[in-house]
Formats: structure tokens, sequence, C-alpha cells
């Protein structure tokens, strides 16, 4: 089968790599025809330390959705999370030009020549050296004295105002990711943020338009977006994810990490109100330590610390960010990390929200696998590619983006 007519989505997590592949139904869904997931070992707390790790772990995963769909993968397009991104809400103001002369000196239409402009206006503040630009989103528009504009064009005024939403990287991180990927014999055709794209076949519209937050608890990093009015408000990422709750239990116990891993999803909670100090499991001993037996309620103490700590790390970004007043339907969790058994009770506790996690809808499945909060971003990223799969685009290169923005406002014009 050739490459026309089906979408790739990479996840590339700490502790993971998953992949999912699907096609348009003649009904105009998406259909999951082949999913695929490996062991990554190519990443220590959240940075890539190994790209022939990495890219092995790329090549698995791919090779088992491959055998599934009965294809051959060469174009993906990739998540971006972690420490891999900073985001920041920028403003830009341009006077408005009439240029044809259509219209009198005090009111001149807007076209999207000046929208274009208004957005690079936005955009055109001093990044680091060795940083680069990957969204563009427009949040609100402002002509004259009158604000909370969504699309200013055809409107008439003398001063047009935009805020935006950016989100950036590094060009160290990105080429990285791009290496190990290259070397997996994988071309990239978009990179896009990991929650925003979860955020497509998650979030329903009402929560998207009353103010919703996506947090997506990986295994090493937990990265959260702030919808609101069909836009992003806000996004960050908090550099401790499941993976720490692990490595706590592996430390405090003294065992190999894929002991403490099996312990966490075996008999771990993260709410120790309702663990059972009378159910007793053994723990076989490392390096000469002796066997032992652990109750329940003592493996919850250790779990649940790290997620509160977690947990409150949002709350915090988001107060200091000035948007948790913002999230008025709540919290929407997906992710690895979502599956801890325990994890809304302490959501609830910690937000006073409503809370509730979050798997991926609105497909045809035929593989009966992506049903589950960790396959979130990857089934999002064939979301999102899916809206684009008539377009002529180019593979990612970190010296010619300008395509991707102009793919990126597209998509949020349309779908939000």
């Amino acid at each position: 089968m050739s490459m026309r007519g089906f979408q790739v989505g990479l996840d590339i997590g700490t502790a993971a790599v998953r992949v999912v592949i699907s096609e348009p139904t003649e009904e105009g869904k998406l259909k999951i025809i082949g999913v695929g997931e490996a062991p990554c070992r190519g990443f220590k707390g959240g940075t890539l330390v190994d790209i022939e790790a990495t890219a092995e772990a790329i090549v698995n995963a791919v090779e088992k959705a491959e055998e599934v769909a009965s294809v051959r993968v060469q174009d993906v397009h990739v998540g971006l999370a972690g420490e891999h991104f900073v985001s920041m809400n920028c403003t830009g103001v341009i006077g408005i030009t009439d240029t044809n002369k259509r219209s009198t000196e005090s009111e001149k239409e807007i076209t999207e020549a000046d929208v274009e402009q208004v957005l690079e206006s936005a955009k055109a503040l001093g990044l680091p050296k060795g940083w680069q630009i990957i969204h563009v989103i427009p949040q609100k528009y402002r002509v004259d004295d009158q604000g909370g504009i969504r699309n200013p064009v055809g409107m008439s005024g003398r001063k047009l105002e935009a805020q935006i939403h950016l989100v950036t990287s590094t060009l160290k991180n990105t080429n990285n990711l791009m290496n190990a990927i290259k070397r997996a014999r994988c071309r990239v055709r978009e990179i896009i943020l990991e929650p925003m794209a979860a955020s497509q076949i998650i979030l329903t519209d009402e929560e998207r338009q009353i103010g919703v937050a996506l947090v997506d608890i990986g295994a090493g990093s937990t990265d959260l977006v702030v919808m609101k009015n069909n836009t992003v408000l806000h996004s960050q990422s908090v550099p401790v994810g499941a993976g720490h709750v692990t490595n706590d239990i592996s430390k405090i116990l003294k065992i190999t990490e894929d002991q403490a891993e099996e312990l966490k999803l075996d008999h771990g909670t993260c709410d120790t109100s309702e663990a059972d100090v009378e159910d007793v499991f053994p723990v076989r001993g490392v390096g000469g330590q002796p066997d032992r037996n652990l109750n329940e309620a003592e493996l919850a103490m250790y779990i649940e610390a790290r997620v509160e700590e977690i947990l409150h790390m949002v709350r915090s970004g988001l107060r200091e960010h000035g948007v948790q007043k913002e999230v008025e339907a709540g919290f929407v969790f997906t992710g690895g990390g979502a599956s801890m058994r325990g994890l809304l009770p302490l959501a609830r506790q910690i937000f006073k929200a409503p809370v509730r996690i979050g798997k991926p809808q609105g497909f045809v499945d035929v593989t009966e696998r992506v049903d589950r909060p960790e396959f979130a971003t990857a089934a999002g990223l064939v979301a999102y590619a899916s809206k684009y799969a008539d377009k002529q685009l180019q593979s990612f290169d970190s010296g010619n983006i300008s395509g991707l923005f102009d793919r990126i406002r597209s998509f949020f014009k349309e779908n939000f």
C-alpha cells in the first residue's frame, strides 16, 4: 500500500515509544489500522541522552505498527513535550494601511495581509540564541477599542492588535530528536506540542469553550495545555512525571526500577485513604538484601507523596500565569501516569474542580488498543495530520518552518 491515504503519529516518550497509523473511512471517520509500542532507554530525566537507543525504540515500535497495518511507514507526525519546549503569550500591534485606497482615511478595511503582518509583529521577539519558534497560535484580536475579536478580516479600523500563544524549542533538543528519527529511517512531516495533539481527540467542544486544563502525565514530565474560547491560553511542562514515582519506590525499597514499576502497576495507588493495610505482597530483595513483605498502605504513601507534588506544581504554574480561574470545566488527565489508581480522588481534593480521565475518542479502532490514556498523544497526532492529508507538505526542516505557521493558524481557525 502506498503512503497516500494514511497518517502516522509518533510519540517518543521517556519510557516508551508509541506509534499509531490511521486511514480515513468512507464515512469521514478515522480508522486505526496499526499500533506499535516499544520500551525506550534513550532518555534520562526527560532528556534525550542516547540517540541510538532512541532510534532502536522507534524502529521497534514502527515495525510493530507496520506489521498490523500492512503498510510501510516513511513520514511521521511527531509530538513535542517535556523540557523540549517553553511557551509564552505575546502581543503585536500595527497600523492599518489601505494600499488599494478602498476606504476613507478614517475607515480602513483589514485584510489577510494585515493579519499576517500583526502576527509577524507579535512573534518578533528576541529569542535567546539556539531557540526556535514551533507554534504560533492566535488567541484574540483587537481593532481600535473593540476587543475579543476572533477574526478581524473585513472589519474597519486604524489599529490592529493580536494576542498569540508562542511555543518555542531549543535547536539542540529538536535536532537530537530529528537525528534519532532519521536514524530510524523515518521523515518528520510535522512537529506538534503533545498536549495540544491529545486535546483534539480527548476534549469536548464544550470544555474547549468553557475553559479546561488537559494534563498529560508522562514518565519524565507532566505537560499541560489550558484552552478556553476555543484557543490555547497557556501551556507548560512540569519536570516531574510518573517515572519519578517509580524511581522513588526503587530507591526507598532498594529494588530495581523494573521491580518498582511492577509494584506500582500491580499494587499501587496514590490515594492513601483507600489503601488496605491488610493487603500484603512479597518484595524480592536485590544485591543480597533479604526478601520482605510490603502492604498496600505503605506503598501508597510513597506514591501519593510524589503525585501530590506533581499536582501541586501544576496548580502553582496555573496560578503563576493567572489562568487557574479560567479552568471552569475542570481538569482532564491523560498519558501513562493517568492510569494510576487513586489519581482522581487526589486531584479532586487538590484542585477543588471537576476531574476525569481522558482517553482517545471518535476512532474506528480495529486494533482494540488505542482506547488508553497513554495513546492519547499518538492518536491525537494522526487526528491533527488527517486535517492536511490532501495538502502538499514538506518534511520538517529546522531552517524552514514558515509553512508550519500557516498550517497551525489554519488548523485552529477551522477547528476552534
